[in-house]
């Protein structure tokens, strides 16, 4: 099991090796989550950024060539709050942010903030089964 300190370092690491271009758009939608739904815990898993509520994977920041993607996990339930998003997986959708542009902070904050309170509503419901 990886120690809270570690998982911060590996987090700093990860910015590190970003190339220059997708760095500051990650790190634009790294902060907007991190002050929108404060108790994610993060590691890196498969390259990506992934940021977890309660031991289940709800949001990955992904970099991609000259663009950052916010997958969203419970994507399709977002999806029915907010409407269309990218992607048609069963369940995972995405945003993408191409590096040559500001971060949309006000969309990353109202998808962060409904993906975890969809997931905050699902935790209680199977809790009180």
């Amino acid at each position: 099991m990886r120690k809270a300190q570690q998982t911060r370092s590996l987090v700093a690491a990860w910015f590190d090796f970003l190339p220059p271009a997708e760095m500051p758009v990650a790190q634009a939608i790294h902060k907007t989550i991190r002050a929108t739904v404060a108790e994610l815990t993060e590691t890196v898993r498969q390259g990506n950024l992934l940021l977890s509520m309660n031991g289940e994977p709800l949001l990955a920041i992904a970099p991609a060539r000259n663009q950052v993607n916010l997958l969203i996990f419970n994507g399709s339930d977002v999806e029915a709050t907010l409407g269309p998003l990218e992607g048609v997986g069963r369940r995972q959708r995405q945003l993408a942010f191409p590096s040559a542009s500001p971060v949309d902070v006000a969309r990353v904050e109202l998808v962060a903030r409904v993906s975890a309170e969809i997931a905050r509503r699902q935790q209680a419901d199977v809790g009180h089964q």
